[in-house]
């Protein structure tokens, strides 16, 4: 699957498997990845987490440019890709 420049939102991406899909998307050069997860705190570590990724790659790495966003609920979920997009 081809991710570079492709928005990604995660359902479930505060732990477990979804935790683990947001930081392999951000892996493979998405372009930003959306956190959406009725725990907002955890989902909000999740993007910190994420964006200390790609803070830390060298400039023109996959990933680099990922943007990352947590909201609670379907509203706020759309409302983040819409943001990163």
């Amino acid at each position: 699957m081809e991710l570079a420049g492709k928005v990604v939102v995660v359902t479930g991406g505060a732990s477990g498997i979804g935790r683990a899909l947001a930081h392999r998307f951000a892996a493979e050069g998405a372009k930003a990845v959306v956190i959406a997860d009725l725990n907002g705190a955890d989902a909000q570590k999740t993007a910190d987490e994420l964006a200390d990724l790609a803070t830390a790659r060298p400039a023109g790495a996959a990933g680099a440019a990922a943007a990352t966003a947590a909201q609670s609920g379907p509203a706020g979920a759309a409302g983040a890709a819409a943001a990163t997009a």
